[in-house]
């Protein structure tokens, strides 16, 4: 792989100076006896290059774009909106649903209410309904 500079590699992968040196003297990344770095280190390490040169990084045997897997991740990501937006209308069929049924106990507990009370104007003997 290609060796480029400590200032272009800050550049091309958007991480700072001060990261790249503390990487090197973790041994993450390893600097020739020019001061330059291997690319191929980078790219393990930060994943994409930032100045739209795209880089691969390997996934066992196969060898996947940062790209696509995004796509990927995208798609994936996508498929659990809908699922959740599935959900969450189904969710609120039931608050609707539950809505409905609760004012509908309410009015038949009104009607019982009326019922029972017409059953116990029916109850009252003769005496008290002729005089009272």
């Amino acid at each position: 792989m290609a060796r480029i500079s400590i200032n272009k590699a800050s550049l091309d992968f958007n991480i700072s100076r001060n990261t790249l040196y503390k990487h090197i003297k973790q041994g993450k990344i390893t600097k020739d006896s020019e001061g330059k770095l291997d690319t191929s280190d980078l790219i393990r390490l930060y994943g994409t290059h930032v100045n739209g040169q795209q880089e691969t990084t390997g996934v066992g045997s196969n060898t996947y774009t940062v790209d696509e897997q995004l796509r990927q991740e995208n798609q994936q990501l996508k498929q659990l909106l809908a699922v959740n937006e599935m959900l969450v209308n189904q969710l609120q069929q039931q608050i609707l649903d539950l809505k409905q049924d609760k004012e509908n106990l309410f009015n038949q507990l009104d009607q019982k209410r009326i019922e029972s009370k017409d059953q116990q104007e029916n109850k009252r003997g003769l005496f008290s309904k002729l005089f009272g």
